[in-house]
């Protein structure tokens, strides 16, 4: 198993947002799924009252719904927080089962502009999905924290994603993070269903980017 660093963009763009019913403040939602979610510091201040182990009750945001959430600090990368969800209730645990649908996360996803990186065309999802084209159709796409990603020398390869400590570089809604690449020793083909379904209903412009996709995961014996 072996691992690498990379810039990739990972920050939310619509409002995904933790109200903290104690601290009475708001924090942005990077990451939201059925296990839990990541939360982004923006004020290094705050790192304290986010101790592992320790639990917090509040209100999230998610594509326009308010629904109260508990959640207990599981690790904390710079200024970003992750954690696990605490007794979710049946409206929350309703609705994060409804955008984790990977046909669900496809369909949301959305082309931005990525002027400081030459050549590569990027789809997000503001709930914890993005999806990158590089040069030599080269591509990868991430899911909350797991990625599957196809290369010409090694083909497709499945693994985790996790933010180093360094906070990164922003530019104006988008910010760049160093990521720890770790592979997977066999292929998550869960995650190879998860990823075909997802990309056959995302809106790519490209149609030959798209097939060049689902061509490659549909080698995935």
């Amino acid at each position: 198993m072996h691992h690498e660093k990379r810039k990739l963009p990972r920050f939310h763009i619509s409002h995904c947002q933790f109200l903290d019913t104690e601290e009475i403040k708001t924090f942005p939602v990077q990451d939201v799924s059925r296990g839990g979610l990541a939360i982004r510091l923006m004020e290094r201040a705050d790192l304290p009252k986010f101790a592992v182990s320790s639990i917090h009750e509040g209100m999230i945001k998610v594509e326009g719904r308010k629904l109260p959430c508990s959640f207990q600090v599981r690790n904390i990368r710079g200024t970003l927080i992750g954690a696990e969800w605490v007794d979710p209730g049946a409206a929350l645990v309703s609705l994060l089962e409804e955008i984790s649908h990977p046909g669900r996360l496809g369909v949301n996803l959305r082309k931005f502009d990525l002027p400081e990186v030459n050549a590569t065309h990027w789809f997000h999802n503001p709930v914890g999905v993005d999806l990158l084209f590089y040069q030599a159709g080269r591509w990868m796409l991430y899911i909350h924290q797991n990625f599957i990603q196809w290369e010409s020398d090694s083909g497709v390869q499945t693994g985790q994603a996790l933010a180093e400590a360094d906070e990164g570089y922003t530019h104006g809604i988008v910010r760049l993070e160093t990521r720890l690449i770790e592979y997977d020793p066999m292929i998550d083909r869960s995650l190879v269903r998860a990823a075909k379904d997802l990309v056959e209903h995302a809106p790519i412009d490209n149609p030959e980017l798209k097939t060049l996709v689902l061509t490659h995961l549909s080698g995935v014996s």
